[in-house]
């Protein structure tokens, strides 16, 4: 099974996930991360951080980004 790293850039700054996961393929390390932004967005609400540009670049064990993704981008707003 493929390993993904969950990158996570904040602010211009990256920072490297050292471990990354086994997960079956791109989708579901999509999936992984949108469920990784609730929970990051949600924490950094309740203490009224500003999220704006935080964003996880998730890629292979060879480096290569294969999603790129704004935490704001799972909000769902009326």
């Amino acid at each position: 099974m493929p390993r993904y790293y969950f990158n996570y850039r904040v602010g211009g700054i990256l920072e490297q996930d050292p471990d990354g996961s086994e997960l079956p393929d791109d989708e579901s390390a999509l999936e992984e991360a949108k469920s990784a932004a609730r929970e990051l967005l949600a924490a950094k609400v309740l203490k009224g951080d500003i999220v704006d540009g935080d964003v996880f670049e998730i890629t292979t064990s060879s480096g290569e980004v294969v999603h790129t993704l704004p935490l704001r981008a799972v909000l769902k707003l009326v």
